[in-house]
């Protein structure tokens, strides 16, 4: 078996997040995950342990991080946490903007600011980052999200220069619409074909591929789309 280790995971309770600890434990990984949820019962597992956090709470989320890493080594983090808000922007809440900035994108900042420091005195440490499509193209009703998952790409992108001659390798994955609960409030979802939307079991692939990669290489960005695209709004299906 190839080089495990322990992976922190934020979202870890549903969606990508979920599949990605699922699958990591069945490779022989310890996980520690990161969810408002904490434990569930998809990862009873003797390798795995939750984290009951808000990843809103800023500040317990960054004295928890800390906690966590005065106990364990950890190897990796994939930040797979997101929500998704769409409609015009005057439609927000200023409590919803920056809400959503919160769990989108600084969540992500506030906990490499506690493990890049760790990273760097162990000399090596992967980043993972859960991105989007929206984050290489805006569309209509997409402006709350996408400037969330821009500014997640930027970051992942700076980090990379900044970390790269420490032994740290940084990574984004840009899925396409994905089949997961992301979609459970939302007024759309992807068409019902399983050529329409991409499986939280495929994205976890992609994520674990990433971490069996050589130490010496950096996979920068991989973008995932679904075969044939198709929102469905209600009953009505239509093809992008």
């Amino acid at each position: 078996m190839a080089e495990t280790g322990t992976v922190l995971i934020s979202g870890a309770s549903s969606g990508i997040g979920l599949a990605t600890s699922r699958l990591l434990l069945g490779q022989g990984y310890n996980v520690i995950g990161l969810s408002r949820r904490g434990q569930v019962a998809e990862l009873e597992h003797d390798s795995f342990s939750a984290l009951a956090l808000d990843l809103g709470d800023l500040e317990n989320l960054e004295s928890s991080i800390r906690e966590v890493l005065e106990s364990r080594k950890v190897d990796c983090f994939v930040h797979a946490a997101g929500q998704g808000h769409f409609g015009s922007i005057e439609q927000f809440s200023i409590a919803q903007i920056e809400a959503s900035i919160r769990i989108n994108l600084t969540s992500a900042m506030v906990i490499c600011r506690s493990l890049v420091p760790a990273f760097r005195r162990e000399g090596k440490g992967r980043l993972i980052f859960i991105g989007s499509e929206s984050a290489l193209r805006a569309g209509k009703k997409s402006a709350l999200y996408s400037a969330a998952k821009y500014g997640l790409r930027g970051f992942c992108q700076s980090l990379r220069e900044d970390c790269g001659s420490d032994g740290i390798q940084v990574s984004l994955v840009n899925p396409g619409m994905v089949r997961s609960p992301f979609f459970d409030d939302l007024s759309f979802e992807p068409g019902p074909e399983s050529m329409n939307a991409i499986k939280v079991t495929d994205v976890a692939e992609v994520v674990w591929q990433i971490m069996q990669s050589s130490h010496d290489i950096v996979i920068d960005e991989v973008n995932l789309s679904p075969r044939v695209k198709s929102i469905s709004l209600g009953k009505k299906s239509l093809p992008q």
